[in-house]
């Protein structure tokens, strides 16, 4: 009997689950440990120090300006997604379904210990780069409604391999977080006739409470309805989109922000950072009447882990911050 592998859709709440009982044959996926132990192999005996010689699967890699080996990117060798042919979602029962094709691929950094935190603007900009240039290639897949850029940092984030490695997944469905968000702009929009970023934006300028970085092509700040402690927003200045659309400079000014938030949180969180970042872009199709430009800017989310989701938040989904944005904001621009 195969593994499960595939999307379901909540008959009741219209989310869809992904089942992929093959990544608990993941070396310590079953383990019943702290989740606050360090999760880190030895240098030499991580497979990601030397990608080739531990048997991945490599597509490319990227190099620093004086030619040193930065970022490899390989397939997963526990994908939560397989590469496959696209499949109508179909029925089973009252239930609906589809097979969990798509990729799934790993970024990992060439230096086993340092940790995004404290990469140079360089190597920030190098990796985002890849990710652009993998996105698109992704992207040429008539498979796949949406891709995820995101980056597990720490035990508690939910990092298996403690070596710094970020990770792309195309899905044949639009994540519900996403169709949320995508479908929320548009309806602003609709209303409003301003996209909801650019009067989010232009609201916390004017505030200036909670405005963590800016410069003249990017802002940060911890939004006035975060739900996690620390929550740091990410957006370019000229309203885009498509992160895949970002050109070098463009790049070089997101790692800069990047750089500068990540730097500050481990300060304020006493080095104790575990954390995960995302990128929210527009679908790869489009799924609006209206088109994603007229109303989506895409951004970078930071979301450290200081506190616990417990009873109240998963019944409800009312999340509870113990942190004010203000204070979280001041702390961060004062580390």
């Amino acid at each position: 009997m195969s593994d499960l592998n595939e999307f379901r859709q909540d008959l009741v709440s219209g989310d869809w689950v992904l089942f992929a009982a093959a990544r608990s044959k993941r070396p310590h996926a079953m383990e019943k440990n702290n989740p606050a132990e360090n999760n880190s192999k030895p240098e030499g005996q991580c497979p990601f120090d030397d990608p080739r010689a531990s048997g991945q699967e490599v597509i490319s890699e990227y190099k620093k300006n004086n030619g040193e080996l930065w970022i490899t990117v390989m397939t997963n060798k526990y994908p939560t997604v397989t590469p496959g042919v696209c499949l109508p979602i179909d029925q089973e029962g009252p239930f609906s379904k589809t097979a969990a094709n798509g990729f799934h691929d790993v970024l990992a950094t060439k230096d086993h210990v340092r940790a995004l935190p404290d990469f140079s603007i360089e190597e920030t900009a190098i990796l985002l780069r890849a990710y652009r240039e993998r996105y698109l290639e992704i992207a040429k897949h008539e498979c796949g409604e949406y891709i995820q850029i995101f980056h597990n940092h720490g035990k508690k984030a939910g990092a298996s391999v403690a070596h710094p490695h970020s990770q792309i997944m195309s899905t044949p469905i639009l994540p519900p977080v996403v169709a949320r968000s995508i479908n929320g702009s548009a309806r602003f929009f609709q209303r409003n006739k301003k996209k909801v970023h650019d009067v989010i934006i232009a609201w916390e300028v004017e505030q200036k409470k909670r405005v963590v970085f800016e410069d003249d092509l990017f802002i940060a700040f911890c939004p006035f309805s975060s739900k996690r402690p620390y929550e740091v927003r990410i957006f370019p200045k000229i309203s885009n989109a498509r992160f895949e659309t970002t050109d070098e400079k463009g790049l070089t000014g997101c790692a800069e922000a990047l750089n500068y938030c990540l730097g500050q949180l481990k300060k304020v969180l006493n080095h104790d950072l575990n954390f995960n970042f995302f990128i929210h872009t527009a679908p790869v199709r489009e799924t609006n009447q209206l088109p994603c430009a007229d109303f989506y800017h895409w951004h970078l989310e930071v979301l450290p882990h200081y506190s616990t989701l417990a009873g109240f938040d998963f019944s409800t989904g009312i999340i509870v911050n113990v942190i004010d944005p203000d204070k979280a904001a001041e702390e961060i621009r004062n580390a």
